[in-house]
C-alpha cells in the first residue's frame, strides 16, 4: 500500500468492529514507539473498573487519567472518607459503586460516611439522587436535590449501598444522578 495521509483513508463509520485495529504511539512523551491495538482491547483497557483502596477513599483525589470514564469501586471504608473529583472538563464522567471489587461487597451497612466532593467550592452539583430508606417497612424513596449554586459535596451517610453517576457539563457543574440506600438521607452541602 502506498503511503497515505490518515485524513485520506476511508472511514469505517458504523461498520467499526472490536477486532479492527488502531495505530497508537506508545509513550509519546518519553520514547515513542509505534504499536497496534484492537478497538476491543482499547475499549476494555479504558473502561476497566478502578478499585479505590481504603486509604485512597479516605482522602483521595481522583484523576482524569486514572478514574474518568470508568467504574470506581468504593470499598467498605474504615473511617469517614472524602473522595475529591478533579476539575470538570465537559463530557468527563465518573460512576461510583460501593463494592470491595473482586473480594465482594458490603455484608451490612457501612459504619462510616463517604463524601464525594468537587475540586473546589465554586464547582457545583446539578440533578438529583434518589434515597431509598432502609429503615422503613414500606421501603420509601425520595429524591434529594442540590441547589445548583453552592452545593459542592455529596454526603452519603452510613450507606447500605449506592450507585452514583457524574457527568461534567461545564468547568463548574457536575450533573449528578443515582441512588443511595441508607437509614439517613444523603445530603448536599
Amino acid at each position: 500500500m502506498a503511503d497515505k495521509k490518515v485524513t485520506a483513508l476511508t472511514s469505517l463509520g458504523t461498520a467499526t468492529a472490536r477486532e479492527d485495529l488502531l495505530h497508537v504511539i506508545d509513550d509519546p512523551g518519553g520514547t515513542p514507539t509505534n504499536k497496534k491495538v484492537t478497538i476491543g482491547e482499547y475499549a476494555n483497557a479504558l473502561m476497566a473498573p478502578v478499585t479505590l483502596s481504603d486509604a485512597a477513599a479516605m482522602g483521595g483525589a481522583l484523576t482524569e487519567a486514572t478514574h474518568a470514564g470508568r467504574v470506581v469501586l468504593v470499598p467498605n471504608v474504615g473511617q469517614d472518607s472524602v473522595i475529591t473529583l478533579p476539575t470538570p472538563i465537559a463530557g468527563m464522567t465518573f460512576e461510583f459503586i460501593n463494592s470491595d471489587g473482586a473480594s465482594g461487597g458490603l455484608a451490612a451497612a457501612d459504619g462510616h460516611d463517604v463524601q464525594i466532593a468537587t475540586a473546589g467550592t465554586s464547582i457545583f452539583y446539578a440533578g438529583s439522587v434518589m434515597h431509598h430508606d432502609t429503615n422503613e417497612t414500606g421501603q420509601t424513596s425520595a429524591a434529594v436535590f442540590p441547589n445548583g449554586t453552592n452545593h459542592y459535596r455529596l454526603n452519603i451517610l452510613l450507606h447500605a449501598g449506592f450507585h452514583i453517576w457524574l457527568t461534567a457539563v461545564s468547568t463548574t457543574v457536575w450533573a449528578i444522578s443515582g441512588w443511595v440506600a441508607s437509614v439517613d438521607a444523603p445530603t448536599f452541602t
